[in-house]
């Protein structure tokens, strides 16, 4: 065979994997949309952010999250700051929630992949987390001791899309926050239960949780988060989510189907993420 053959051969035959590549991406791509924002979607920061409402209207700042845990179930009370973890010693990953069927976790999974690709391929960058359509997601954390395998040691579940406000949150907000937003305008997100693995409590890794699930609802534009926190009548439950940026909300109680506290306290804060957070905070997504 000829240099001029070979070379021929060649032009003819390397475009065939970026060709295959491609046509397999066209193919994939509806599996990419299952995502909220998708890649190609510009995001839209949160209308009342933490930040805003302390720079704008002077008020001591909260943070994040309808949530059903219970006091046993996250660390209240910490044994001392030298033993708490940081971002740095957990590995955080967004999981499909409980009831996920194996065929659509893997097309998440795919489409996720598809996603990372398609970017590296167009050289853009892609949100620091993105969450699937249909509502709910589990965020996991994950901790390796010394000389141990890493292990899973909390989850947490929560909503991923802008939830519709009420006059009930609205009112809320006006008396906790001193704003006034146009009716129903409010997006809103939750968490559903936060759990730690009872060896793992009182780490501060629902601190670190919170925190994150803030960061995740920033993302997707949420601009407060609910909660219900069943501490059995103790109060404990409740002051620590107060410590974490949280306020009673009573006007919310027959919203977050918990009426006279029958379920817990009805909670509220605005969503936050400081700067730099998703460079010390990684999210391993799908």
């Amino acid at each position: 065979m000829t240099a001029n053959s070979q070379s021929l051969r060649r032009c003819l035959v390397h475009p065939l994997p970026a060709l295959c590549t491609w046509l397999l991406l066209l193919h994939l791509l509806p599996i990419s949309s299952a995502f909220i924002p998708s890649a190609s979607r510009s995001l839209a920061a949160p209308r009342w952010s933490a930040q805003r409402i302390v720079r704008e209207y002077k008020v001591k700042s909260p943070s994040t999250v309808l949530n059903l845990s219970t006091e046993n179930e996250i660390s209240t009370n910490h044994t001392g700051s030298s033993a708490l973890l940081t971002h740095n010693d957990i590995e955080w990953r967004l999981r499909p929630p409980e009831g996920t069927s194996l065929l659509d976790r893997c097309k998440l999974k795919l489409g996720a992949n598809v996603l990372r690709l398609d970017s590296k391929l167009k050289r853009r960058s892609l949100p620091p987390v993105l969450c699937p359509k249909g509502g709910r997601a589990v965020l996991e954390a994950y901790y390796k001791e010394p000389g141990k395998r890493k292990k899973k040691i909390a989850r947490f579940g929560i909503t991923t899309t802008r939830g519709p406000s009420c006059d009930e949150i609205d009112t809320t907000i006006r008396e906790l926050y001193n704003i006034n937003p146009r009716p129903l305008s409010v997006a809103i997100g939750a968490i559903v239960y936060m759990f730690v693995e009872p060896d793992y409590r009182k780490l501060g890794i629902g601190s670190l949780a919170l925190e994150v699930i803030s960061a995740i609802h920033y993302v997707q534009a949420v601009d407060f988060t609910v909660l219900v926190a069943d501490d059995n009548g103790s109060g404990g439950l409740v002051r620590w989510y107060e410590n974490n940026g949280y306020s009673k909300a009573p006007l919310m109680q027959n919203v977050l189907g918990s009426p006279d506290g029958k379920y817990g306290v009805a909670m509220i804060s605005p969503v936050s993420v400081r700067n730099g957070f998703f460079q010390e905070c990684q999210i391993k997504w799908w």
